[in-house]
């Protein structure tokens, strides 16, 4: 409202008449009142209290080069929104700590212009709009770009621009977390709202001038405690290291296949919102478990080298171990679950975009002729379609039975080659 051409300060008042300020512990909230502040009031208090208040964000949620959802937990989305906040304040500070956000958002995106697959809000356009918006002004046209297309793509397909762009389609008259028609729509989302945020930064997108100086991606993917990224001429993976929430962490990476427009999500987000009732109950998780009933618990993660991480588990009091590991054309994931009965524990249980086409051709083969993956294990393969539910839809669940104290390997391969 402040930035909208005639509308006098009586009139805000008058819209805002009734209405109290939020602050909840998340770094976008603080950030608003922030930048809401610093707007509204020049004087010397108010900028005795901004640059208090503006250490305490940093302090509570800044980790180079991101920024928290909330302490130890991150979210693409809001890193998104966070960064256009600061890029679009006059104080220079504020931008140059943008800058750096954005280079992450630039690693994110990639060249398929998923920008916000990771943490809360997973696909959502407000956070997709953002990240155009500081991409856009900081000189990466091209990864703007390809947020871009997302977008138009999605307007395409739902008839209107849709709150998540991983699952396209025209808003149901009962949109919420319990229609299965609504997959990445939570409980406190609201499209006057949510699409008020995206139209003004698609138009605050449109009014930047030409950036001075084109900037362009780093040969190596950047990885940190927080963020690990892999990318190959043939997939981009991404997944959170930390995290509290489901929606936080996954235990399986998000894996695009392909580069460009022709580029799919292959393993799509998953966990959804468990602060709220949502489509995204523990079979949504792509963890160990057994039957119905007992699912795995996250208990950390670790990066053992560039391309290999570890990931701990608990599942009946048993702590297991996951490993994956990123190579050129294959990503292997082995799961190990001791002390435990032959057939009892169902592994890995990763979530496929149900949109996508699988054939099982063996016992411990399923193909995906599509997008020309393969996906092979030591262990005989279950294939469950629309098991359950992603943030891009319905999903198609794969498992294997673990055997007694076995390392069960899955292996997810492109084209022919062997590495």
């Amino acid at each position: 409202m402040l930035d909208t051409p005639g509308l006098s300060s009586d009139t805000i008042t008058d819209i805002l008449r009734g209405t109290k300020q939020q602050c909840p512990d998340v770094a976008n909230w603080q950030m608003l009142g922030l930048i809401n502040r610093q707007k509204r009031n020049v004087g010397l208090t108010a900028k005795l209290l901004n640059l208090a208040h503006f250490a305490f964000i940093l302090f509570r949620y800044w980790r180079a080069p991101v920024f928290m959802d909330r302490p130890d937990c991150f979210s693409a989305q809001y890193h998104a929104i966070c960064a256009a906040l600061l890029s679009d304040s006059p104080n220079r500070r504020h931008q140059r700590i943008a800058n750096r956000a954005t280079e992450m958002l630039a690693q994110l995106s990639a060249t398929h212009g998923y920008v916000n697959l990771l943490g809360r809000g997973a696909g959502q356009s407000f956070g997709a709009t953002c990240g155009l918006y500081v991409l856009l002004k900081t000189g990466y046209p091209n990864e703007a770009e390809a947020i871009l297309h997302r977008l138009e793509d999605a307007l395409v397909k739902a008839g209107k621009l849709p709150l998540n762009l991983l699952s396209p389609a025209p808003l149901p008259k009962n949109p919420g977390p319990e229609n299965p028609q609504t997959p990445g729509w939570y409980s406190y989302n609201r499209h006057d709202d949510y699409l008020a945020f995206t139209g003004c930064w698609l138009l605050k997108a449109s009014q930047l001038p030409a950036p001075k100086h084109i900037r362009s991606l780093a040969s190596e993917t950047a990885s940190n405690d927080i963020v690990t990224q892999f990318s190959s001429s043939y997939y981009h993976a991404q997944m959170t290291l930390c995290g509290r929430q489901n929606f936080d962490v996954s235990a399986t990476p998000v894996i695009v296949s392909g580069q460009g427009k022709s580029a799919r999500i292959f393993l799509p987000p998953t966990g959804g919102e468990q602060d709220a009732p949502s489509l995204y109950d523990h079979a949504s998780q792509p963890r160990p478990a057994i039957g119905e009933t007992e699912f795995a618990l996250f208990l950390g993660a670790r990066q053992i080298s560039d391309n290999k991480l570890d990931i701990s588990f608990e599942l009946a009091g048993i702590v297991g171990h996951r490993t994956i590991e990123f190579q050129n054309a294959r990503v292997i994931i082995s799961d190990q679950v001791p002390d435990h009965e032959p057939g009892e524990v169902e592994l890995f249980r990763i979530l496929i975009d149900g949109n996508i086409g699988l054939t099982q051709i063996a016992e411990d083969t399923i193909i995906c002729p599509e997008l020309g993956i393969k996906l092979t294990s030591n262990a005989a393969l279950h294939m469950i379609p629309q098991a359950t539910f992603s943030a891009a839809g319905p999903a198609t669940r794969i498992s294997a039975k673990a055997g007694q104290g076995k390392c069960t390997t899955l292996t997810i391969s492109w084209g022919d080659s062997d590495a």
